[in-house]
């Protein structure tokens, strides 16, 4: 009895420490006694202890278990700062062991993806390594690293950069999409088509993450005013002899049930307030205690403020309703993050691809804006098409209002009214931009002159013409950044408004004299510039240089050689595939930056023209539909709350399915056309390459795309 008072005191004062501590819940732990056996107990002398001590061990094994579960929690709250300090030892094996070239360049690698996948670090951040890593590790000098961080592509990026910032600031890109939705109608299909329209448009030229924040409140806005008119056309449809509508509609705790024009629990009035109660249109509850906020929310809001604040009530919504709700905010996200594949200012991973092209090949290779943009738009615009197929499809149905309302044609819920009240939704957001300003059709002007000077800086495709580059005494200096920067140069200085100098200035005009406002200003250029995207599009080119200069990419490209076995178009397919996957989890930037560069000594080892892989694994990057976390414009959709993590791997694992075949179609058809795939170029041979020669690989034949000899050299 003495031993079993001594344990009986043990165990008391563990579980007491434990709850001082806060370790574990109460609730956990009863949880964890009742489903929790202790072992057999035989006791010979005692018989009366056995129970009691049976019970307290029970207690005891209880109390480890949920101090563990107490250690795991912790641990996982510090999974950030394990991740910073453990994955730089684990890795550092590499240039301890072999301490060579391509050991260091895997090292810094491995803790830059690792930081990039788990963002451990702000990805910004974890860019700024290689200034750190390659130097300390031999692999290149300070000065060769750092101009990675500024060079030609990187102010491409910045002049499109500024570009958007110009469409922004005077509303041109909000102009451009209710015009663009008022053309195309607002019955629900042709309404998503318009909205993926606008996004992929818009995402070309200006970013996908702010193309899609413009968007998504105007769907919302639009979304509120059809839900409200079904609510009303099913209300009606039974005040007048009606029938069942929805399976499911439990709105507010209600069930409201139709049958044969007999409502079995609720009077017509009461329906009419419940369906429409849950789609209504309001704005952000405000605090009463808060005197500030009530006289702010006094005062008028801007359509657009008023658009960002649309609150729907997802879940008494029916299913029909919910679907199309869905399938109208994840048209926003694909159509962004396609749109931005077709040029290359459109995202981060084609202006990491056309960088590592150029590095490692020049001007020669023939990425430009213009073959970019032929070889990506017809590609885009069937993406966009398919994804419109497929959300149709898979959300609101190919007939009536939608596969889960079999009645909707007989109840006239997708009457015009909908339409109509969509359509005024609209016209009124359009009329309320006034008309078309001095600033946004000098800001228009200035567009359409970069667009030009892009696509007819080096026209290929018109024989027997250099293009506007051809008048410098060295065309090959002036590059698509060149043309970039000139025209953000030019919008630095002209007017805003028209101007008021001598016989300019209109008879009206009381304004003092002196020069207008720019359409810029540095101010709001710095405001508004993405300089973290800046940092991390440089730490990929200084990433991709380093894994070059290390020679990783080389002998990556070595060992990657023992798949020649494999035909091309199946290599490639399994490379799209791979990357695709891999975009979901990891930034697209980051991807692209260490995929490119080894993909590119991939191809020249197994003489393949290095654009047959390169090109599409970085559009592949952008092939991030699944989840949430996959890109910033998935993130904006889903922080609406209408959308859940299986609804978006469900509609995304198809979308990632048919870009996949798209990307590869495209590579294996046209594309043969616009970058000679199907040839070993004489730009990307070395001295010591044995690629070049008579015969080429068909991707279509695999057992004609290349030859070995008998001394193991290959030749296409």
């Amino acid at each position: 009895m003495k031993c079993l008072h001594k344990t009986m005191t043990s165990e008391s004062r563990l579980l007491s420490d434990y709850n001082h501590q806060g370790l574990f819940q109460k609730r956990d732990y009863n949880s964890c006694l009742s489903s929790t056996q202790g072992p057999d107990i035989t006791v010979v002398t005692e018989s009366a202890a056995a129970p009691g001590r049976s019970k307290f061990r029970r207690n005891a094994r209880c109390s480890l278990v949920m101090a563990g579960k107490s250690i795991l929690k912790e641990i996982w709250a510090f999974r950030q700062t394990i991740v910073i300090i453990f994955l730089p030892l684990l890795a550092g094996i590499l240039p301890i062991v072999y301490q060579n070239g391509p050991s260091k360049g895997g090292f810094v690698v491995i803790v830059m993806a690792g930081y990039w996948m788990t963002e451990a670090l702000p990805l910004a951040v974890t860019a700024l390594l290689p200034v750190i890593l390659f130097p300390m590790l031999g692999v290149q000098e300070s000065d060769d690293v750092c101009r990675n961080y500024l060079k030609d592509t990187n102010f491409l990026f910045v002049g499109g950069l500024i570009m958007a910032i110009a469409i922004e600031t005077w509303n041109l890109h909000r102009r451009i999409a209710l015009r663009i939705l008022l053309l195309v109608g607002s019955e629900p299909r042709w309404l998503m088509l318009g909205f993926m329209i606008c996004t992929g448009f818009l995402s070309m030229w200006i970013s996908n993450t702010a193309t899609t924040a413009m968007m998504v409140p105007i769907a919302q806005a639009v979304l509120g005013e059809v839900l409200k008119q079904r609510a009303k056309a099913r209300n009606k449809s039974y005040a007048n002899g009606g029938y069942k509508v929805c399976e499911e509609n439990e709105m507010k705790g209600k069930s409201i049930k139709f049958s044969n024009g007999t409502q079995t629990e609720d009077t017509p009035e009461d329906v009419e307030e419940v369906v429409t109660s849950s789609v209504d249109v309001r704005l952000t509850e405000k605090d009463d205690n808060d005197e500030a906020k009530i006289e702010d929310e006094k005062e008028p809001k801007s359509d657009e403020e008023a658009a960002a604040a649309v609150i729907i009530d997802f879940k008494s919504l029916c299913s029909e309703d919910q679907a199309l709700s869905k399938a109208l905010l994840l048209c926003i996200p694909y159509a962004a993050n396609i749109g931005g594949t077709a040029t290359i200012t459109g995202t981060g991973p084609n202006l990491v691809g056309q960088s590592v092209i150029d590095d490692l090949y020049g001007n020669d290779a023939g990425v430009t804006f213009a073959t970019w943009l032929a070889y990506c738009l017809p590609g885009t615009i069937i993406l966009e098409i398919l994804a419109w197929l497929w959300l149709q499809f898979l959300f609101i149905g190919f007939r009536g209002c939608g596969k889960e309302c079999c009645e909707c044609l007989r109840c006239n819920c997708n009457s015009g009214e909908d339409q109509k009240s969509a359509n005024d939704v609209l016209r009124k957001q359009y009329n309320d931009l006034g008309p078309i300003r001095w600033a946004e059709g000098a800001v228009f002007g200035h567009f359409l002159l970069l667009v030009l000077m892009w696509i007819f800086r080096e026209p290929s495709f018109i024989p027997g013409f250099g293009g506007w580059s051809a008048i410098f005494p060295e065309p090959d200096y002036v590059t698509d950044a060149t043309a970039a920067i000139f025209v953000c140069f030019l919008m630095y200085i002209f007017p805003a408004d028209v101007p008021n100098f001598l016989c300019c200035r209109k008879n009206d005009d009381e304004s003092p004299v002196g020069p207008r406002k720019a359409l810029l200003d540095w101010k709001i250029t710095q405001k508004k510039l993405a300089w973290n995207i800046i940092f991390l599009l440089g730490g990929g080119f200084a990433l991709a240089d380093g894994c070059e200069k290390s020679g990783l990419s080389a002998w990556m490209g070595e060992k990657f050689a023992t798949l020649d076995g494999i035909p091309p178009w199946a290599l490639l397919l399994i490379i799209t595939v791979v990357i695709a996957m891999f975009t979901e989890f990891s930034s697209n930037v980051s991807t692209a930056s260490i995929f490119a560069p080894i993909l590119a000594e991939l191809a020249e080892a197994l003489c393949i023209n290095p654009l047959y892989f390169v090109i599409p694994s970085i559009l592949a990057c952008s092939l991030a539909f699944m989840l949430p976390v996959a890109t910033p414009p998935n993130a904006i959709a889903f922080s609406y709350g209408q959308l859940t993590i299986p609804d978006m791997a469900k509609a995304g694992a198809m979308m990632n399915v048919i870009g996949i075949i798209v990307i590869n179609l495209m590579m294996n058809t046209y594309g043969i056309l616009i970058f000679d795939s199907r040839n070993f170029p004489a730009w990307a041979a070395d001295e010591s390459s044995t690629c070049l020669g008579e015969s080429t690989f068909s991707p279509s034949t695999a057992h004609m795309y290349m030859t070995t000899l008998s001394n193991g050299t290959c030749v296409c």
